[in-house]
């Protein structure tokens, strides 16, 4: 069978049902729920990014967008461990053929948990590095196989990020949070642990998209800038939470009457006006996601690593969209009435997970908005 981007659409079609049933007790167990994990995992929904040549579908960072927000929208804690996880699946495609062949063994699924910034430390050693500190929001760990990290050196050298065994981390359950529940983004911890030069990276070299790995593939996917595809990612994860409230808004407001006087919310002028403006700005959001993937597209087309400027782009688009996103959900939240303080309602849900997705590093507003000004008004990094 041809595994593309409609199959993956017509099995996240097939799945997400039980996911949209599982999303409570994924939030209540602060972990994804089991049955969850494992209908992505057979529906093939992590090997969308990996590599060809250790069994993935190497498909498009848009069918892996695609994916991402449409689950998303059935529960946005599934939605956002494949995210995470997606996107270390995809950053193994720059790792040495070594690394990419242990992770994956077999044509295995891989499950790289972790966080890409640098909390801890890499101090070099014979033969690799020694790692040490302690991360937060390790998404998926509960279910991970791997770990990827980012790592800051002691004396100040480049920094490296480095994929390490599940069963050498330690976990610490610091994951009692406002939203994303579900997501068990959980304190990872690492003691002096050994990782062979072979399951490391500079991070420089894997930001830039100038892996030599990265060519040794049947496309170009793994040459674009890692930093302006994980940025793009949670985006597309933040979107998915949008629409889903968006649809929750409208199936309750057709519903909804005024307690007073009787009166239909879905007459309400106010109620309408707030709804157009919340679908516009969630729609914007979605079209400037698109243009990024355009825009990795075309660069996978030419084969070419995504200049600074390019990169500057995405990253303000993710920014950008997430914060339209959560600006609508905000203001649909406001108007969903006094039932939507309980921890029952669907809105409650979309209001604190949006909240939480749109605080994500990757895609802080301000600093996104300053670097793509200065690039604009032409004065540099």
């Amino acid at each position: 069978m041809k595994i593309d981007r409609a199959e993956i659409q017509r099995r996240i079609a097939e799945i997400a049902p039980v996911l949209e049933r599982g999303a409570r007790a994924s939030d209540e167990a602060r972990m994804l729920a089991p049955e969850s994990m494992h209908i992505m995992r057979d529906a093939g929904m992590f090997r969308i990014p990996i590599p060809a040549r250790c069994g993935g579908y190497e498909l498009t960072l848009r069918t892996l967008a695609d994916a991402v927000t449409t689950i998303s929208m059935a529960c946005p804690s599934s939605g956002w461990v494949l995210m995470v996880m997606g996107a270390h699946h995809w950053c193994m495609g720059s790792f040495p053929e070594a690394a990419q062949d242990e992770v994956f063994a077999g044509g295995g699924d891989g499950l790289v948990a972790g966080t890409l910034s640098w909390q801890g430390t890499a101090t070099d050693a014979d033969g690799g590095y020694r790692v040490t500190g302690r991360w937060q929001f390790g998404s998926g760990i509960d279910h991970a196989q791997w770990v990827m990290l980012g790592c800051a050196s002691e004396a100040g050298g480049p920094k490296v990020h480095v994929v390490i065994p599940r069963a050498e981390i330690e976990v610490d359950d610091t994951w009692r949070v406002l939203g994303l529940r579900g997501s068990g983004s959980k304190d990872l911890i690492a003691r002096d642990i050994f990782v062979p030069a072979y399951r490391a990276i500079g991070t420089r070299v894997l930001f830039g998209g100038t892996s030599p790995h990265a060519r040794n593939h049947a496309s170009n996917l793994y040459r674009l800038s890692a930093e302006a595809m994980l940025s793009n990612s949670v985006a597309t994860a933040v979107l998915g939470s949008a629409k889903f409230a968006l649809d929750k808004f409208i199936e309750r407001t057709r519903e909804r009457r005024a307690i007073l006087t009787g009166a239909r919310k879905a007459e309400h002028g106010p109620t309408q006006v707030r709804l157009a403006e919340a679908a516009a700005e969630i729609r914007s959001a979605e079209l400037l996601q698109g243009d990024t993937q355009a825009e990795f597209d075309r660069f996978m087309e030419m084969g070419a690593a995504m200049d600074f400027e390019a990169r500057v782009r995405a990253k303000w688009n993710a920014a950008y969209s997430a914060e339209l996103c959560r600006r609508a959900v905000a203001r649909l939240y406001s108007a969903s009435g006094a039932h939507s303080v309980y921890e029952s309602s669907p809105l409650q849900a979309a209001f604190r997970n949006i909240n939480v997705g749109a605080q994500h590093a990757s895609i802080d507003f301000d600093s996104s908005a300053e670097m793509y000004a200065r690039i604009r008004l032409g004065l540099g990094k």
